[in-house]
């Protein structure tokens, strides 16, 4: 399966998931005796994929270098990016470093999983180097919609690598942490060789707005709201979090968090100082019927009305202290993730008809975006001034969008590659080139169990689906 190189120096870069698809990220580094991988993310079903809960990515690839496996780089802590972990560490034991937020999300969701699996977690800080057979990698802070995410600039046998992971030039972020264009711009003094960057909002013009503007937008609606305000969004989401709670506060509010993955997500963040609270911001679930219903904000999970999440079950009234009426509002702060739109549209028309007024990010703003938009790209090219880059996170068009931004910004066409996931890239004798093909896909997990067979097990469900 895609025989290595016989030079004297050379690395090998593999997309295992993640350049055809936004979501199961993992990409692996290949040296002769060393192998490292980036991310090993998780894909949410879409719509072709009924009662899956999930797809990670083939591991066979890796299977068959398990000997040489040194070490997993965490970019950051989204499920798209960590959420397959457990099913590899459980098979290929081998460190997994990232920053505290990434590993204390990861650790929860290995808690369930596979708790062994926990021991090969080394927590790492934004600026520190790691040392793994022939890599050496540097975790450079950059702002996302979660604390503790990174860049990697990396040193490997066959050249210099810069990973984005998921970023943006947020220029007042609300936990005042930066991205570390410095030193972004300091490693790419000595040369950059290959820049894998983020795609997804490649056909978005323009920046992507600062976290503060949804804060801004809370800060007009909360005051016009006569009864409990619903704030939806995505647990991990702890800047937005920590929004929430000051512009209630502002309010006159208190503040109570909802669903298993908010107060989690929100107990992790306080512990690591990624939120800060003042006396009396947060009730206890128990003290919320006790409040008037204009004092008191539910920050909750279930903006993409998953079945079961906190706001569908408030909104089909199976939580009794958090019951709809008129004067409440319902608050979405976050995009709809495409594939589920039409759950969406019928959890909003159900908050509705109970009186409640509903704002999502189509009409009033209180969503913004945690990747980088065009103007945002062409910083980062002009910022590391890569002799190639290959886009990833991204669908087909995605990364499309971001090899012609490359292009027109004079980095010759030959220089950007556009392959997909299986798609090798080779450096070696200073050059970077297409290499061999190798197998990849993606695997079912049903019922929390891998299916081995996932493609007859989806046929079928397909089939019971159209005709009973």
């Amino acid at each position: 399966m895609g025989e290595a190189p016989a030079g004297p120096a050379w690395t090998r870069v593999i997309p295992l998931g993640g350049l055809e698809e936004v979501g199961l990220n993992a990409l692996a580094l290949e040296a002769e005796r060393d192998l490292v991988l980036i991310d090993c993310g998780l894909l949410f079903p879409p719509p072709d994929c009924p009662g899956i809960d999930y797809l990670i990515p083939d591991f066979a690839f890796l299977r068959e270098r398990r000997e040489k496996l040194r070490a997993v780089l965490l970019t950051h802590g989204h499920e798209d990016h960590v959420g397959a972990l457990g099913h590899l560490l459980a098979e290929l034991p081998a460190p997994v470093y990232g920053t505290p937020m990434a590993l204390g999300l990861l650790e929860a969701r290995l808690a369930e999983a596979a708790p062994a699996t926990r021991r090969h977690l080394q927590p790492v800080a934004a600026g520190d180097q790691v040392e793994t057979g022939a890599f050496r990698a540097r975790f450079l802070q950059v702002t996302h919609s979660v604390p503790g995410a990174c860049a990697l600039a990396l040193e490997t046998p066959g050249g210099r690598i810069v990973h984005t992971g998921d970023f943006t030039f947020d220029p007042s972020p609300v936990d005042g942490r930066r991205t570390d264009e410095a030193g972004l711009a300091a490693w790419a003094q000595s040369g950059v060789d290959l820049l894998c960057c983020d795609s997804t909002n490649a056909l978005v013009p323009g920046e992507t707005p600062p976290e503060k503007r949804v804060g801004d937008a809370l800060r007009r609606l909360l005051p016009r709201v006569g009864g409990r305000a619903y704030v939806s969004l995505f647990a991990t989401n702890v800047h937005r979090i920590q929004q929430a709670m000051e512009v209630s506060r502002e309010a006159g509010r208190r503040v109570v968090f909802l669903g298993r993955s908010v107060v989690q997500c929100a107990r992790l963040a306080r512990r690591l100082g990624h939120l800060r609270l003042a006396p009396g911001d947060v009730v206890p679930e128990l003290r919320a019927s006790s409040l008037p219903r204009g004092a008191l904000t539910v920050v909750l999970g279930g903006s993409q009305a998953e079945p079961g999440s906190a706001l569908w079950r408030v909104a089909h009234g199976l939580e009794p202290r958090h019951r709809l009426s008129p004067g409440d509002a319902v608050i979405l702060c976050a995009r709809r993730i495409p594939g589920n739109e039409v759950p969406i549209r019928r959890l909003v028309d159900r908050c509705l008809r109970q009186g409640a007024q509903v704002h999502d990010t189509e009409s009033s703003g209180v969503h913004v975006s945690g990747h980088p938009a065009r103007d945002d790209l062409e910083r980062m090219l002009r910022l590391v001034r890569p002799r190639h880059l290959l886009p990833v996170h991204g669908e087909a068009r995605h990364r499309d969008a971001l090899a012609r931004l490359a292009s027109d910004g004079g980095l010759g066409a030959e220089r950007v590659f556009r392959g997909g996931n299986g798609q090798t890239l080779l450096r070696e004798g200073g050059h970077v080139h297409p290499g061999p093909r190798v197998p990849v896909g993606r695997v079912v997990v049903d019922a929390g169990t891998v299916a081995a067979e996932g493609a007859a097990l989806l046929a079928d469900r397909r089939r019971l689906g159209a005709s009973g």
